[in-house]
């Protein structure tokens, strides 16, 4: 009796929710979005980082959530974790507050542009962490603000190396997993995600002077464009395999011959069978000398270091919530797609502790991770009555893990 109670208050939630005059978000959601969205937190930036997140603890204990702030390894990094002070969490909200943005960039501020907000990080996540506050206040309102748990991170843009572990451990025993990323442009959300890493190789060889000794010098940069060139060529982008040398770096000045240069891969898979052939591969051209000096009978060296490591999120992870929520989505009458994506997320971190997860049920729009980032306003409601209800049904679920 008490559920069908319950149920009936959320359903009169929802219904005003979907019917208010103005589709759109809410403007106390929308000045608090703009607060957060012109506080510049990339990912470097630790003290805006910790500025952002003394304007969201407030926010979340507000609607009667408890906070910790759990330390991580870099100093000045944190994981925010709200709980529910009342049983097990059945569902655990994640989301992450770094963007890609520098702080001298000029990508800094907060635009209402009609249909569209525009500024760093709206989508990416910010409209993430301020839709996930805007669906549990519609939960607290209907009296359903039980069995949730929520998570945001700091590094994330990075691949999430310092708080990997610690979100792991908090996902323990929790049987689904929301992740606040946008969704795709036209809507859809994530049925699986490649598996990431960044590899750095570094060639070294010997300067010499360009004009007056040339023939004692061995160089490095042209080294490490013949095995760029090489590496580029393992990409097979029809089956999601994609290697991109996004950073290049060498040599001195023009007239030096180059004894130091570097590349950093960034290298997308979507089984790790595929990622163990490339890694192989690069391993063995990495081992060659593409440039060598027969005077000096010396080649040059290149070494291998892998910075960040994300594994694949297979459909078998993310196939039963997504079923879920397409079922509340023909009942509402929203449309409802997922498909593959080459980006990653928490969801792959997440991937091995057994929870299902569904990725992309943020807002969404376009431009993520350009000057010309936004939201849709006409799309936001939608989704915010879409996860309320998926909420509702999930947390007042029977059963242990799927």
């Amino acid at each position: 009796m008490k559920r069908l109670v319950l149920s009936t208050l959320l359903s009169l939630v929802i219904a005003g929710t979907a019917g208010a005059a103005t589709p759109g978000i809410d403007p106390s959601y929308s000045q608090l979005l703009q607060r957060i969205v012109e506080i510049n937190t990339e990912t470097r930036n630790v003290a805006g980082l910790a500025q952002a997140r003394d304007v969201l603890v407030p926010k979340f204990e507000a609607l009667g959530l408890t906070a910790s702030r759990h330390a991580l390894a870099e100093s000045g990094r944190e994981v925010l974790r709200f709980d529910t002070p009342d049983g097990r969490p059945k569902v655990l909200l994640v989301g992450h507050l770094d963007t890609v943005f520098p702080k001298a960039g000029s990508f800094q501020h907060f635009v209402d542009d009609g249909d569209r907000l525009m500024g760093p990080g709206v989508i990416d996540m910010k409209g993430g962490l301020v839709l996930m506050l805007n669906v549990l206040a519609q939960l607290k309102a209907a009296g359903q603000l039980q069995h949730v748990r929520v998570l945001i991170n700091d590094d994330e843009e990075i691949g999430s190396p310092y708080s990997k572990k610690t979100l792991q451990a908090f996902a323990k025993d929790v049987p689904y997993g929301l992740v606040f990323e946008p969704g795709l442009e036209d809507g859809a959300v994530v049925s699986s995600q490649s598996g990431v890493r960044w590899i750095k190789l570094t060639s070294t060889g010997k300067a010499a002077h360009a004009g007056l000794e040339p023939e004692n010098g061995i160089d490095a940069c042209l080294d490490l464009a013949r095995k760029i060139a090489k590496i580029s060529a393992l990409a097979q982008p029809a089956k999601g395999l994609t290697l991109n040398p996004g950073v290049i770096e060498g040599g001195s000045k023009p007239n030096v011959v180059c004894d130091k240069a570097s590349v950093t891969f960034d290298v997308r898979f979507r089984s790790l069978a595929d990622w163990e052939r490339v890694h192989a591969a690069i391993d063995a051209i990495s081992k060659q000398s593409d440039v060598y000096n027969d005077r000096l009978k010396l080649g040059a060296r290149t070494e291998i270091v892998q910075l960040a490591e994300l594994p694949p999120l297979p459909v078998e992870r993310t196939a039963a919530l997504a079923a879920r929520a397409e079922a509340v989505a023909r009942a509402l009458g929203q449309p409802f797609r997922a498909q593959a994506v080459g980006y990653g997320s928490d969801g792959n971190n997440l991937s091995d502790t057994g929870m299902q997860l569904l990725v992309g049920v943020g807002p969404y729009g376009g431009g993520m991770h350009s000057d010309k980032e936004h939201m849709l306003k006409s799309a936001y409601q939608a989704r915010l009555t879409l996860l309320t209800q998926l909420l509702h049904n999930l947390t007042q679920s029977e059963g242990e893990m799927p």
